[in-house]
């Protein structure tokens, strides 16, 4: 609609008013303009009257469009500008609806629709704005895997590549010797491959036994062991747990060897790393029992107060020994998120607690009877 109007027109009008109309006899356009500034003039003075509105500017275009004349009478569509605000827009709209006769002709003008220009042009430009960033992003903003690449590339001109270390010549990255943590693969493609995406605190256990030179090297250092998403994986991990200590878990994706990982694999599979005693659960018959009570409270630093099988309370690990001292709850297990200590152990034993599971046991004395005090260590 606003497209049959004048830029100039566009950029001062607010609103279109629409009617429709039909008029019982044959007339022309100038007819019908000349009978709505007849019949609505000094019916509110000369501050509203329409004359004087169009010759301020403050009415543009009175306009009949779509007439046609049927059996004699003519019907049709007409459409009048205003820059004036709503009220008055509503205003003229029931002073041209109140003419009732165009030359000698009985006439009816009814209201159809207001259309507000101001909010079409708002979407004009909320779309070409969409355009525009639409466009842009298109031709400016690379894909991930092209920055990969430029990342890959220097990677390569800095010269970045595996090492050796000792006698058994394992394949490891250059930054082994001064990373406080270690990421142990299963052999030298392995290595290679997160060597290629920067990742350089990566060591080889070789294929056989665990070298001697491994087991100095981690120690006093967070490990994680980053194996094959297979049954193999699995047999290095205990082949690992029999001389390590391993901190970390990572598995590739189910099927796939850590060698043929794409970068964001890699980034995902290290992110979701787990506490080798969270990943061993299955594996522990005294543990796996409290697997659900563990994962409820693991990372978060609670515990849960156990009745029965089911959790009655969580408190955070700071305010366990005070919540035990002044409860009167009657519990049977407490899993937490933390390290047992002597004094936990003394007050659940004096509240009835039968089980205590938690990451790590603290310095413990003795362990009265009738308590069992388990860790995923």
């Amino acid at each position: 609609m606003v497209e049959e109007y004048s830029e100039e027109e566009k950029e001062y009008i607010k609103y279109i008013i629409e009617f429709e109309f039909e008029i019982d006899g044959v007339v022309e356009k100038s007819d019908i303009v000349g009978a709505i500034f007849g019949q609505t003039e000094g019916i509110f003075g000369p501050t509203f009257d329409l004359r004087e509105l169009a010759k301020a500017g403050k009415i543009g275009r009175i306009t009949p469009v779509h007439m046609e004349v049927k059996d004699r009478r003519t019907v049709g569509i007409l459409r009048l500008t205003t820059t004036k605000e709503i009220e008055a827009a509503a205003l003229i709209a029931a002073l041209v609806e109140s003419v009732d006769q165009v030359g000698p002709y009985k006439a009816k003008f009814k209201f159809k629709r207001l259309y507000d220009v101001r909010e079409e042009k708002i979407k004009r430009i909320v779309k070409r704005a969409l355009d525009i960033l639409e466009s842009w992003r298109l031709s400016k903003v690379p894909k991930a895997e092209e920055i990969l690449d430029t990342l890959r590339k220097h990677m390569q001109n800095k010269h970045i590549m595996s090492v050796k270390i000792g006698k058994e010549k394992l394949a490891a990255g250059p930054g082994i010797k001064e990373a406080d943590e270690i990421i142990l693969v299963e052999g030298r493609a392995d290595v290679a491959n997160l060597v290629k995406y920067g990742i350089t605190n990566v060591l080889s256990i070789g294929g056989g036994r665990i070298p001697e030179e491994i087991v100095k090297l981690v120690k006093g250092k967070k490990v994680t062991a980053f194996l094959d998403g297979d049954r193999g994986g699995l047999l290095n991990l205990k082949k690992l747990l029999q001389t390590l200590r391993i901190d970390y878990v990572a598995m590739a994706p189910e099927g796939k060897e850590v060698e043929d990982l794409k970068y964001d694999e890699i980034k995902v599979a290290l992110e979701n790393k787990k506490p080798i005693g969270l990943f061993l659960i299955e594996e522990r018959d005294d543990i796996r029992p409290y697997k659900k009570y563990i994962e409820e409270v693991y990372g978060k630093l609670e515990a849960a107060l156990i009745k029965d099988g089911k959790i009655k309370d969580k408190v955070p690990i700071s305010e366990l020994i005070s919540y035990l001292e002044r409860s009167e709850e009657e519990l049977d297990t407490i899993v937490l998120d933390g390290i047992i200590t002597q004094r936990l152990i003394d007050l659940c034993s004096k509240k009835g607690v039968k089980t205590i599971v938690g990451l790590r046991k603290g310095s413990i004395v003795r362990i009265p009877e009738g308590i069992r005090v388990l860790s995923l260590e």
